[in-house]
């Protein structure tokens, strides 16, 4: 059929896309500029983002293959086309709680390695046959050898807990001595390729190869994986006008949901807003919109670091960093913001180039709603049954303008604390971070701290009919937070609005873990 578009959904293998027609999103140019001055390269980014992708796209390269390359930006006279043995190892494969599972993977690998490049006499550890097999293949082919090593931290992160710190020794220490080759074995190396979701361990990992040049916030590269607005648009205007013939809306009201649901995501000062790829082409495929991306593997690493940490929720839609801390190694150990942004939980909002602070915060819907969901059992106490019985109460009462219902049945939700604190900052931020992830997971944008020309509000959220504005107080009265909204007029910014304004002011007591008492009030 005319027009018809075959979505490489799961498909993270450039051979098997091109060879069987898949659409692809030409990446190519990045390599022109890689072989252009080659040698060590690192690329972070999250989940499912197009990194092993492009790791294949460089396999296929220096395997020499030009008919892979048609019609695409690589494919020109002006490129060496020369074939060169590639070395390739993908860790996201291992499981990462079994010990021996590494070992075996390695020794699978290597052996294959060994028989490929005939290595004879097979002598030493890893480390040394490693080594040896580089040099077999330099000898062999009369080229130098390309490592590319994909998802390098995956057995890290899943083995995060505490619980599992010896198994993670283990792992940093074997990853370690296997890649001190690089740097031993410099002369015979065309060019690397590193690839993971953190930074964490480069130090560690890659010392020997300290010359290992960081892409993953340089402009020049910001747009290597995922799919810009301009992609988009180019390449998928028969799947947009499906998509829009289903759901019976036109091309641009399909754009417009793409974009709130996929889009948002920066990669430097200066990117452009980058679509997940493996959400965007699902949906497209689908003609539906869903949460795609989290559904294809949940966080638990992330959500055990932020719960370990007393991260605070709210701060998730307005975090203010530096680069230091989004680019220092093993900065998660004391703040996970880096591993908030590396992971994709968070993204670059904001620059300001005088002061050097980058402000961080949600990138969509998508990721608003799913992380925020998968957080709130962890706050809440309860399991996804009971938050979801708790859910549908709650936004028909938001939803229908019933806040006293609604503050009745957030009381109940928020009874007792799973974490049985002590310290009032921590109830307060385990209040404050339930309150924010219930209204988030259920759809809304609370924004939490919300600036008016007076003061900032605790909270403020929206629907089509309804504006709520809360003021929350700790060991105080209801009354004093409903004469602050008052007095600082919290609401005269939405008095033309069109929408109703509801007040809610609440005293939450430490003594009872919970509210203690609110008053409600129309602007």
């Amino acid at each position: 059929m005319a027009g018809e578009i075959k979505y490489p959904v799961g498909i993270q293998d450039f051979r098997k896309l091109r060879e069987m027609g898949y659409v692809y999103v030409d990446k190519t140019q990045f390599i022109k500029k890689m072989i252009s001055s080659p040698k060590y390269y690192f690329l972070s980014r999250p989940r499912r983002f197009g990194k092993s992708l492009f790791l294949t796209t460089l396999e296929a390269y220096f395997e020499g293959d030009r008919n892979l390359f048609k019609g695409l930006a690589l494919d020109s006279d002006e490129v060496d086309w020369t074939p060169r043995p590639v070395i390739k190892f993908s860790f996201n494969a291992v499981r990462a709680k079994e010990k021996d599972n590494l070992d075996k993977y390695l020794e699978t690998t290597l052996s294959a390695y060994e028989r490929k490049y005939e290595v004879k006499f097979i002598v030493g550890d890893l480390t040394d046959r490693f080594a040896t097999i580089i040099r077999h293949a330099k000898e062999k082919t009369g080229q130098k050898v390309a490592i590319l090593v994909d998802e390098y931290d995956a057995i890290l992160l899943d083995t995060l807990r505490s619980e599992l710190s010896d198994l993670n020794n283990y792992y940093r220490q074997t990853l370690k001595s296997l890649f001190s080759v690089l740097k031993n074995e410099d002369a015979n190396i065309q060019l690397a390729f590193v690839t993971g979701i953190s930074r964490f361990s480069q130090t560690s990992l890659f010392s020997g190869a300290n010359h290992l040049k960081d892409i993953s916030m340089l402009e020049e590269y910001d747009s290597i994986c995922g799919i810009t607005e301009d992609e988009l648009r180019t390449l998928f205007i028969p799947g947009l006008k499906k998509f829009a013939d289903k759901i019976k809306k036109d091309s641009v009201d399909v754009l417009a949901l793409l974009k709130e649901n996929y889009d948002g995501y920066h990669f430097s000062e200066t990117c452009p807003d980058i679509y997940n790829p493996y959400s965007l082409l699902q949906a497209l495929e689908d003609k539906k919109i869903s949460n795609y991306w989290f559904k294809a593997a949940t966080p638990s690493f992330l959500i055990d670091i932020l719960k370990d940490d007393d991260f605070y929720m709210p701060s998730l839609d307005c975090i203010e960093t530096v680069e230091s801390d989004l680019s220092a190694k093993e900065s998660y150990l004391h703040n996970p913001v880096s591993l908030l942004f590396e992971s994709g939980y968070v993204t670059i909002k904001g620059y300001e180039e005088e002061s050097a602070i980058y402000t961080l915060g949600l990138p969509n819907l998508e990721v608003a709603k799913s992380f925020t969901e998968a957080l709130l059992p962890i706050y809440s106490g309860y399991d996804k049954d009971k938050t979801t019985e708790f859910f549908i109460k709650i936004r028909r009462c938001i939803i229908n303008g019933e806040p006293k219902q609604f503050m009745e049945e957030l009381k109940t939700f928020l009874h007792g604390n799973p974490y049985g604190l002590t310290e009032l900052d921590k109830r307060e931020k385990y209040f404050q971070s339930c309150l924010y992830l219930m209204l988030r997971a259920l759809g809304f944008q609370p924004q939490a701290e919300y600036q008016t020309c007076n003061a900032r509000m605790d909270m403020m959220i929206q629907t089509n009919r309804f504006i709520y504005i809360f003021e929350l107080k700790t060991n105080g009265t209801a009354q004093e937070a409903m004469d602050q909204i008052n007095e600082k007029g919290y609401y005269l910014p939405f008095v033309n609005s069109g929408k109703q304004i509801i007040k809610i002011a609440a005293n939450y007591s430490s003594a009872m873990n919970n509210l203690d008492s609110w008053l409600i009030e129309e602007a």
